[in-house]
């Protein structure tokens, strides 16, 4: 989300302390909505307020999830082998990284964070100077740092190096919105490099016609590994009240890319307020947290 120049120097003075991120966190959340947070509300983003500034968020176990590189051993522990990409590398800099020798096609992006994505394609020798600015950017900063998302404050930062999917960076992305260890509000993400286009199905994948940040895109047919999907996202948000489960397809097999606490910070915006008022309840059950 983007903000005017003075918030953002408002907002980069606030210290990083419990009181510093609670104001922070206050201050983003009326930025975003235009109201305050309700302790007491059935809405989404209120909710997330909530989760994120409550000690909850810095459960051990929310935090180990937050990183890409230690969720694999949380999903292979809980789910067996085979559900997460092989990882061809973890390094703490770009210079780390361009030492080494990667197989291609491969993608790389921080295990700390989110965005800065580099794909390589066959080929590929050595990385733009745009990208090795994007990958060092990534390696400055932290969800910690520039939303306050406490779960990310104690991550060590660093690059971690996967095989890239057949699809590129055409791969559509699959996100099960889960509470209370059951999947109920699926998003599916796609053309994220151009038009990035945002539909979301119940987990019965009945299209839910409203708008979430970004324009909904064509409808497509549930993918014929929703039930697996369905039922390792169950196994995977057993032990969170809430947290987002989100995978990607290839070909016939699905992978577990990461665990997400606090989608959109809290800040994803709804086309109106009976718009998250039915993404809510649908993701509640029956309006009730």
């Amino acid at each position: 989300m983007k903000l005017a120049p003075y918030a953002h120097g408002f907002l980069d003075r606030l210290p990083y302390s419990p009181l510093g991120d609670r104001l922070f966190c206050f201050l983003m959340f009326v930025y975003a909505h235009r109201r305050l947070p309700r302790k007491k509300s059935r809405l989404f983003n209120d909710y997330l307020y909530q989760l994120k500034t409550s000690q909850e968020i810095l459960d051990v176990l929310r935090q180990m999830t937050s990183d890409k590189v230690l969720v694999k051993s949380y999903v292979r522990e809980k789910c067996g082998d085979g559900l997460t990409l092989k990882t061809l590398g973890v390094f703490g800099s770009v210079l780390e990284l361009e030492g080494n020798i990667l197989p291609k096609p491969c993608v790389v992006k921080p295990a700390h964070g989110s965005g800065s994505v580099v794909f390589l394609n066959e080929g590929r020798c050595t990385l733009t100077d745009r990208e090795r600015d994007s990958l060092r950017a990534a390696l400055r900063t932290s969800p910690y740092e520039s939303a306050r998302e406490r779960n990310y404050a104690f991550l060590r930062r660093r690059l971690i190096c996967e095989p890239m999917l057949p699809s590129g960076i055409k791969t559509k992305d699959y996100k099960f919105f889960c509470f209370q260890g059951q999947p109920r509000l699926v998003q599916v993400d796609s053309d994220r490099q151009h038009q990035h286009k945002r539909n979301i199905y119940t987990s019965e994948w009945e299209p839910v016609s409203l708008t979430y940040n970004f324009p909904i895109g064509p409808w497509e047919e549930a993918p014929s590994q929703l039930a697996q999907m369905l039922n390792t996202a169950r196994q995977l948000s057993e032990p969170f009240e809430f947290v987002r489960v989100d995978f990607f397809i290839d070909e016939d097999r699905y992978y577990v890319g990461e665990l997400t606490h606090c989608p959109e910070s809290g800040h994803g915006r709804f086309a109106d307020k009976n718009s998250e008022k039915k993404f809510s309840e649908l993701l509640f059950g029956n309006g009730n947290k």
